[in-house]
């Protein structure tokens, strides 16, 4: 007991480390601030609003990590607060005006919130006809219960899976199949998730679908598939045997503390016994709206087309089907239809987890506040005034700062500040003849890497304590810290080497 508080105290240390780090490198940036204000000549920017912010966002983590309180109702309180000082004391002081609500509303990013939504109903649709449970049981039989097999396909099918759909979704799928496995081997499912949330955003970064910052890098730069999948794909494979070798050594331990499996056969066929599918209609029909769902993933370059509008497309089709389904089971009469709106009021009220939406909605309002300060600005702005005239040490830059910056905050609204900052520096480099594209792939690595630092670090993070929680377990930001920060720092490692040998082969 007194090495585990002993532990939990030497990571606050880091923890807070890490914080002040920050804090004094958003100073140095914030230092410099006049003169690249001058140079773009604007004003929107007040270093004492920049360094206030950054205390805010330094309060937030902190609260968010010692979890005192609960972390919606702290970014809640944070939100609301920026909101009430902005049309207070910001009347008679404009520079604390960092949050209008017209700037709250505006800074929610609505295309996160509709996938969640969607995916969070059809994953509970499919929960319905025990489908998890049943491929649990597949993999358990694959695996002949060997727990390091199961640890390793987790892990590699989650890799699979995030690249060619997308972290968000892959988390959505294959975390209740987590958690049904560990129940057998009487295992925390943290040990099975917290792998999978680091493949997902390690194998995401690798295509220009598997995350949001991707999907922007490649419209903004007009970047194929191709080639994120050619520049990016090798440098991610490498990674993912390394680190899931890394995460096997962190985790052996408590591995090693499962349950035995001392009869297989016996066990599988009571396993098969217990975990039979239901409700096959609906499962034949959920599956052929997840698979389109899927499809039109994959088309989305093709339509323009966000992938929040075929996850709640899919949703909705899904709530009808199932309410068809149901008219024809049970008729239609009085019992039916009390049926049928007693399970549309558990999708909406239960199983949409407005606690993970609320989340997401008071953080990008408090990120949005970040962002009015002009902070985020200065920083891609000295990235470029003092990195500038180096391309290597410039794209190590890029990459390190947006890994810190999106780890502790979210790397949507870094990554659309990045952009223009990034074309502007390959655009000069190319009139020296210097191909600089590689330097998209050092803001690819850092703005999808950094997500693997911390618990709010990626929605996919998010999505999955979600889900733990909807089982009874939870997931904490320091035990995912203790091993997703170090981790981080690895894979950033790791892709500054591949950003030097990008550079040598200009």
């Amino acid at each position: 007991m007194d090495d585990q508080v002993s532990w939990f105290s030497r990571i606050k240390r880091i923890l807070g480390g890490v914080l002040l780090g920050s804090l004094i490198v958003t100073g140095v940036f914030a230092s410099g601030a006049a003169e690249v204000v001058a140079e773009h000549g604007s004003s929107a920017f007040s270093i004492a609003s920049g360094l206030f912010m950054t205390l805010v966002m330094f309060l937030v983590i902190t609260l968010v990590a010692t979890e005192k309180v609960h972390r919606t109702l702290v970014v809640f309180f944070i939100a609301a607060s920026l909101l009430f000082l902005n049309y207070t004391f910001g009347h008679f002081f404009p520079q604390l005006q960092f949050l209008s609500l017209h700037q709250a509303f505006a800074s929610i990013d609505g295309e996160v919130i509709a996938l969640l939504v969607g995916m969070m109903m059809i994953v509970w649709v499919l929960s319905q006809t025990h489908v998890f449970e049943w491929l649990a049981v597949k993999l358990f039989e694959v695996s002949k219960g060997k727990i390091m097999v199961l640890f390793f396909s987790f892990f590699f099918i989650t890799a699979v899976l995030s690249a060619f759909l997308d972290n968000v979704t892959t988390i959505f799928l294959i975390t209740p199949v987590a958690i049904s496995i560990s129940k057998i081997f009487w295992i925390n499912p943290t040990r099975f998730v917290i792998p999978m949330i680091i493949a997902s955003n390690l194998w995401g970064t690798a295509t220009l679908i598997g995350d949001p910052p991707n999907i922007m890098i490649g419209s903004y730069a007009g970047l194929s598939f191709n080639q994120f999948l050619l520049d990016l794909g090798l440098p991610v494979v490498i990674m993912s045997i390394i680190i899931s070798l890394s995460l096997y050594l962190m985790m052996r331990w408590e591995l090693g503390k499962v349950k035995k499996i001392k009869d297989f056969d016996a066990t599988l066929k009571e396993m098969k016994s217990m975990y039979k599918l239901k409700h096959k209609k609906l499962l034949i029909a959920s599956l052929i709206v997840l698979a389109l769902v899927i499809i039109f993933f994959f088309l989305h370059g093709m339509f323009h087309m966000p992938a929040a509008v075929p996850a709640v497309m899919g949703a909705a089709l899904l709530m009808l089907i199932r309410d068809r389904l149901i008219r024809r089971k049970f008729g239609r009469g009085h019992a039916s239809k009390e049926l049928m709106e007693q399970r549309i009021h558990e999708t909406f009220s239960r199983d949409v987890e407005w606690l993970v939406i609320g989340f997401f909605i008071f953080l990008f309002m408090i990120v949005g506040a970040v962002e009015q300060t002009g902070l985020l600005d200065v920083v891609a702005g000295q990235i470029q005034h003092t990195f500038g005239d180096n391309l290597l040490v410039c794209a190590l830059a890029i990459l390190w700062i947006s890994a810190i910056f999106s780890a502790f905050l979210d790397n949507i609204p870094f990554t659309a500040v990045m952009l223009p900052v990034v074309a502007n520096l390959i655009g000069f480099y190319e009139l020296q003849w210097i191909d600089a594209t590689f330097l998209w792939w050092a803001l690819a690595f850092g703005a999808c890497l950094g997500g693997n630092g911390t618990l709010i670090g990626a929605s996919a993070n998010l999505v999955a304590a979600w889900l733990l929680e909807k089982e009874k377990y939870h997931l904490s930001f320091m035990e995912y810290f203790k091993i997703g920060f170090p981790l981080m720092i690895l894979q950033v490692s790791m892709a500054s080497v591949a950003i030097w040998v990008m550079f040598l082969a200009l």
